[in-house]
Order: C-alpha cells, then structure tokens, then sequence
C-alpha cells in the first residue's frame, strides 16, 4: 500500500510538472531586451530594537533597466531567494533553465522574522516569468533540514543550453553529516531524478557550490572534509555528466560555507580557476607564488588537460587576490574575474579585476559605483559572465555608516563593459541569474 501510494503520488507530481511546462513560454513579455536579470530586494523591519531584514523578494528586469517585475510578495519571516549560498553571498548557482521560461525559487522561512535565524526552511519550486510556482520539486517536509532529521537538498542549480537537467546535491548548504554525499541529476518534471556521483562517504560529509560548465558536459563541486569542524577544507573535483566519472582539481581549499573562495569553469571545462591556502610544505606553482602581498591565499587556474597550474597573483604586490568570494571565468577559459582591494586602498574599495589564466594581463575592470568618503565601504560582486565573453553583470555594494552608527546599505545591479569598464546601471537590488544570448 505504501508503494502504491508513493507511486501515485510521483505521477501526480510528474502530471503538475508536465501541465506548467507546457504552457506559453511567459518569459518573453519581459525579456524585450536583450537579456533578463533575476534579483531579489530585502525589506527591513524592526526586531529587538533595531532595524533589520525581515523578507526578501524576487523580481525581474531587462539588463537594459526596463519592464521590472516583481515576481514574490514580501512576506515576513518569508526569504525568496535562489538558495542559501546564494544569499548569504557566498555563489551563485544557475537559476534559469536553458530557455528562460522558468527558475529555481526557494522561499526560505525562519521561526525568527530575520535573516539572521540560525536555521531556515522551505520546499524548492520553480517559478516563472508571471510569478506562477509549481509544486515543490522534491519530496520531504523540509529542503534544508539536518541529514539527521530526514531527506535535504542543496545547490539546486539547472544546467545550460546542451543539458537541460537540474543538479543538486542530497544534503542542505549549510548542514553537513551526510553519509554519502552526493550531486545528482534530474529532469525539470522530477523524472529520471538518479544519482551521478558520491564522494567518498568516510572522508566526506556534503557537497557544496555546485557549478555548471557552459557546455552541460561538466559539474564543479566541492566535497566537504569529514573533519571540516577542524580543518574547515573541501576539495575541488570535476564531475563527468554523462558517465559520472571524478576528477580531483585540487584538495584542501577553503569550505566555501566557512568563507572560502568559490571557483567558476570554462564553457568545455577545460579550465579552472580557484582559490586557496598556500602551503610552502607542499609542491606546485600556487603553493610557492611569492608575489600576493603578505597574505596566504590566493587564486589559482588549471588547465584540466595538460595539468599546468598558474598562481593568479599581481607581480607587483600591490593587489592581494583574498581567498573568499565568488570568482568568475570568461566562456573561453582565458580569463578570470576576481575581487580585491590594493593594501594602501583608503577608504575600503574593492573592486573586480581581470587577469589572464597564464597569469599575466592583471587590471582593473570596475571603478566606484559611488563617491567614497572616510565612511563608505565599497565592494562589487561578480554574478555572470556573458555567453560572449564581452559583458559581466555585477552587483555593486555599499555600505554607509553616520553618527549615531547609523547604517545605510545600497545594492546596485550593473552591467560592466570589459573592453573599456564602463558599467551600465540596470536597477537596485541584488542580481543571482542573468539569461541573455
């Protein structure tokens, strides 16, 4: 009877998911620019005195500013986001299917009415261009509970144009303890939903940051340490779509949960870049790169067909690339995009600068997004690079303290040209998706 009923059950989640796909493709109404923006807005209320994020909201916009939507209600205790990593600004995943039409939505409820509950939870939907969700994508009565509690998902990310299935990986972004941690792939209806790869389930205890390469041929994920209370490590492999097959990138980065710098992957796969610790006892190009300052991390890039690893760092030592963040790599594997802030910088800027992955060609991309004064603190975000290569959408933050400790916080979304850095302002908020041609 309990088979039969689970069954029932599948096909009525199969039939909803069927029914919403075939309606009319609603995205193009709002994507009369060439490109569609997804970005949430959060709205403050008053918890234990002081002003704070109550809720969050989604909305899109063209990457031209115009035909704004707003997609989700503010709701209070309610945080419409892509995910939790995605929130807490840690990376992004791909939201948007192939075609635009629809994205990964989690509407993340806290039992306190702030961002800062110590524990969200939720169902994953998918929702499109006019708002409309479908019913949840995963079976549970909560995505982001413990492994020790039941069944969580986490880095929900669709794939591109040539593999249109969703990854995930079978344990929540911010939980760990399960045994084995796996990534696994299913189709947007919830059908051949199978398993693609476990890491090893004595030495590992989540997987995080899933990354899709352009081509669908290959999944970047980090495979979190079974002593990551201790060591606070993942390692980095590469993930065969079709077959499964892992190959280790590099071991003993920073868990991107705890901080660490969270990789990105050329179109074919073929190269990496990442962030880590150096370690002067162990060999390789990264781990004995003098030039980065005084620090002990940095970028590196691999190429994953010859082997070579080239340490991202400013010969000059001016420009310290830190190990945390999000860091982006062009379509073609020839450059990466990374965040930093020169050692003499006064007030603190950071800004987004572009590097060759052989390691040479470093400037700087962005310029301030607003005038800076003793008091500001300025930081761009890299989200998406352009198919093309040309274009980088980027959120630029900042945050304004006034007497009596008054802080003012402004999100911007900004479309930046790399040829010659000039951004174009699209809207206020914070930018996780980008589909554009």
């Amino acid at each position: 009877m309990q088979i039969l009923s689970r069954s029932r059950a599948l096909l009525a989640l199969v039939c909803l998911f069927a029914a919403a796909f075939a309606a009319q493709p609603l995205v193009a109404s709002a994507q009369a620019s060439p490109g569609t923006v997804l970005f949430w807005r959060t709205m403050n209320g008053m918890v234990g005195g002081s002003s704070t994020p109550v809720s969050a909201a989604i909305f899109s916009v063209g990457d031209d500013g115009l035909h704004e939507r707003q997609l989700t209600q503010y709701t209070t205790g309610e945080f419409d986001i892509p995910g939790i990593g995605n929130y807490m600004g840690l990376w992004e995943t791909n939201a948007f299917n192939p075609s635009g039409t629809y994205s990964v939505l989690l509407p993340a409820r806290s039992e306190l009415p702030h961002s800062n509950s110590t524990q969200f939870y939720g169902k994953y939907v998918l929702i499109n261009a006019y708002g409309e969700r479908t019913a949840p994508i995963f079976y549970g009565a909560d995505d982001l509970q413990s492994p020790h509690i039941g069944p969580g998902y986490g880095s929900v990310s669709w794939g591109p144009a040539g593999n249109d299935q969703i990854a995930y990986a079978n344990v929540p972004d911010d939980q760990f303890g399960k045994h084995p941690a796996c990534v696994r792939l299913m189709n947007a209806d919830g059908s051949n939903n199978h398993t693609l790869w476990c890491a090893d389930r004595w030495n590992y205890c989540a997987v995080e940051a899933v990354r899709w390469s352009g081509d669908g041929s290959r999944l970047l994920v980090y495979a979190v340490h079974a002593d990551h209370k201790v060591t606070q490590e993942a390692d980095i492999y590469l993930i065969n779509t079709a077959t499964g097959a892992a190959t280790l990138v590099q071991a003993n980065v920073q868990e991107p949960y705890t901080g660490g710098g969270v990789g990105d992957i050329s179109y074919d796969g073929h190269e990496v870049i990442y962030a880590m610790l150096k370690n002067t006892n162990e060999p390789g190009p990264c781990n004995a790169a003098g030039a980065n300052g005084n620090f002990s991390g940095l970028w590196c890039a691999k190429n994953m067909l010859t082997g070579q690893t080239v340490a991202l760092v400013d010969p000059s030592n001016v420009v310290p690339f830190l190990p945390n963040g999000q860091g982006l790599i062009s379509p073609d594997g020839s450059q990466a995009f990374v965040v930093s802030s020169p050692i003499s910088s006064s007030p603190q800027d950071e800004e987004i600068y572009a590097v060759k992955t052989d390691g040479s060609g470093l400037h700087k991309v962005t310029s301030p997004c607003a005038l800076l004064y003793p008091n500001v603190f300025l930081w761009w975000q890299p989200v998406r690079v352009s198919p093309d290569g040309t274009r980088i959408l980027a959120n630029c933050n900042t945050e304004t303290t006034t007497q009596p400790a008054t802080v003012v916080l402004k999100d911007q979304v900004n479309v930046v040209n790399l040829a010659d850095g000039s951004a174009r302002f699209v809207t206020n908020g914070t930018a996780y998706d980008w589909h554009t041609q």
